[in-house]
């Protein structure tokens, strides 16, 4: 029989797994890398949850995470699902503000927190105190713990109660020792219906909600994807995307089913060294993570002698022609067959070395990713396949899968989900992944839904014949122009980023005449580009020099091509430093906050227009 809840899962496989190692990380003290064995991890997770047992949490009570990804996450979210509890995750880029809020809004009362830097940040935002939070227990060291000085919760009469991990985990261990079977009486008492996460949105138009997913969602949705893209228990992937967001978490989930291994990242600059050292079997990545090693390998080749380019290139173009007809199950003709040959030799092997030269498939999601940098992968022997979902629907509702890709396409709905298009063309999704609600949101959780019970996405899309789904654009971030023709930017933003030296793009046109763009730069593509001509100036100079502003405005021209008149961009401005979470211009997964960014660049967007003699025209 399946397991129907987390901790049926991990039971599972602890038994099953055992001496095996489940988990390699960094030991931050002799900088030699650690495998920890499944049984050795649950003796953590053991000693975590007897803890939280220990201290009066209840089933359906909400336990906080504010963490970078390690180990010590992983061991909390298991801890607190064993205890019957609800875990919930922040985003350590997270201001402590919006800290404060989820834990608020959420009533966390124990919060595990990395280091002395995020207790900080939440004792700065907060000074009186937190409301419901009793006990905070640390990952690293406790030397902020003098620093806490008389910081207290609200409705308790002592101070806040604060531990480092080990004495948490001793503490547990003991209290297991004098109540024996309170551990497995309460994680065999979970229900498939219990809510086991709460994960606050990104945010990008206002203050977060809470996704409640319960057991089912993720068992449910482990196991279909697991179908989908069948992993191993000789599978090695590296763990390096926010634990906080359901894209990583529920990876991790379908690794634990598989039994396969994870390597935590030191940090994600690293990332290109823990390739090559550890080989994965399997990647996971937002956009952005192969969009930089698609530069990177780009800009290798054009260090590379004239000739060593024009072989790339033939290679490239060798392997893109041969793939159509792989996807279209059409077989190679013999010339192309012995092209292809060649090329791989040649090219492609070397490519694959230099990310570790075992990879048997990348997976992205979280954001669309452009078919131009799918089209390369794939031709070097390296298949991307993209998927879709919300954090409602516990992540993907639909993939391409080995066998069944159509590039331009998020793939078909996983089996047992429901895809549909509404009139509006909105895409809705019913199946056991779609979420039981926002908390304490009533008014919300009703507005989601449908009558019918389809959960409405706010994405935008199409689905063909063969039940291939294709996002357009998402439904509040719709451009309006002053002709009351309807954008959306995004397909617009990924043809322009897809050029290798840009990174970001904000298309900019409501109830404007035309469309204008805020652009930045790839840093390292950037300097390629400055080393290659010879330029010496700063950032703030080098992206107005016109060899860079004529490059870019090459990228615009052919990106414009793919789109009517009224769909393209007609100026644009080049910033000198890229958007980030931490400038509350994008999403901790890295979306774009389109209000926030155009409120702070409000003038720099207004002299795109006042430059052509246009000015705003309302609606109204």
């Amino acid at each position: 029989m399946r397991a129907t809840t987390l901790p049926g899962l991990y039971h599972e496989q602890v038994a099953r797994f055992g001496h095996r190692v489940s988990t390699y990380h960094l030991d931050g003290l002799t900088g030699r890398w650690l495998g920890t064995t499944w049984r050795d991890a649950h003796e953590q997770v053991y000693g975590l949850a007897n803890g939280l047992l220990s201290l009066g949490v209840a089933p359906g009570d909400r336990v906080g995470i504010i963490a970078d990804t390690r180990p010590e996450w992983c061991a909390a979210d298991l801890a607190i699902v064993c205890a019957g509890a609800i875990t919930v995750g922040i985003y350590p880029s997270s201001s402590g503000e919006q800290c404060r809020y989820i834990l608020d809004h959420a009533e966390v009362q124990v919060l595990f927190v990395e280091d002395a830097r995020q207790l900080e940040k939440l004792v700065a935002a907060v000074p009186d105190g937190l409301r419901h939070v009793r006990v905070i227990v640390t990952f690293d060291s406790l030397a902020v713990r003098p620093a806490l000085g008389e910081w207290r919760h609200e409705d308790a009469a002592a101070n806040l109660q604060c531990l480092d991990v080990a004495e948490f985990v001793a503490r547990g261990l003991a209290w297991a020792t004098a109540h024996p079977g309170a551990y497995d009486d309460r994680w065999r008492a979970i229900k498939a219906t219990d809510l086991a996460m709460l994960v606050y949105t990104s945010g990008t138009t206002g203050p977060p909600k809470g996704v409640m997913l319960t057991h089912r969602n993720l068992v449910w949705t482990v196991q279909a994807q697991n179908q989908v893209l069948p992993l191993r228990d000789d599978d090695l992937g590296i763990v390096y995307l926010p634990l906080t967001h359901v894209f990583q978490r529920v990876a991790n989930y379908g690794a634990m089913e598989a039994g396969a291994t994870g390597v935590f990242a030191e940090r994600l600059d690293k990332l290109g060294d823990h390739l090559r050292e550890f080989r994965p079997t399997v990647m996971l990545g937002v956009p952005r993570v192969y969009e930089k090693i698609h530069q990177k390998i780009l800009a290798r080749v054009a260090e590379a002698p004239p000739r060593r380019q024009k072989i790339f290139s033939w290679a490239v173009d060798v392997g893109k022609r041969a793939r159509v007809l792989e996807r279209e199950g059409r077989p190679l003709p013999l010339p192309l067959r012995a092209q292809l040959e060649v090329a791989e030799r040649v090219v492609f092997a070397r490519v694959r070395d230099g990310l570790g030269g075992r990879l048997r498939f990348l997976v992205s999601g979280a954001a669309p990713i452009a078919v131009e940098l799918l089209e390369f992968f794939h031709a070097v022997g390296l298949p991307v396949y993209e998927g879709w979902g919300l954090t409602e629907t516990t992540g993907p509702a639909t993939a391409n899968r080995p066998g069944a890709v159509r590039l331009g396409t998020v793939g078909r709905s996983l089996q047992g989900c429901e895809t549909r298009v509404a009139e509006d063309g909105e895409l809705l999704v019913r199946g056991e992944n779609v979420f039981a609600g926002y908390f304490r949101d009533e008014e919300a959780t009703r507005a989601a839904f449908t009558e019918d019970g389809f959960f409405r996405t706010g994405d935008l899309g199409a689905i063909d014949a063969e039940g291939y789904v294709r996002i357009t654009g998402r439904k509040k971030e719709l451009i309006i122009t002053a002709a009351g023709k309807n954008i959306a930017p995004n397909p617009i933003e990924e043809k322009v980023k897809a050029h290798s030296l840009i990174s970001q793009c904000v298309v900019h046109g409501d109830r404007r005449k035309y469309l204008v763009a805020l652009v930045t730069l790839d840093p390292d593509a950037l300097l390629a580009l400055a080393t290659r001509h010879g330029l010496s100036l700063p950032t703030s100079e080098l992206v107005k020099h016109p060899r860079v502003v004529g490059e870019v405005q090459l990228a615009i021209d052919v990106a414009n091509r793919e789109f009517s008149r009224v769909e393209t961009i007609k100026r644009f401005l080049v910033l000198d430093h890229e958007l980030t979470p931490e400038d509350d211009l994008l999403t901790p997964t890295m979306k774009l906050k389109r209000q926030n960014i155009e409120r702070r660049y409000a003038n720099e967007l207004e002299s795109l227009y006042e430059a052509a003699g246009e000015r705003r025209e309302s609606l109204w």
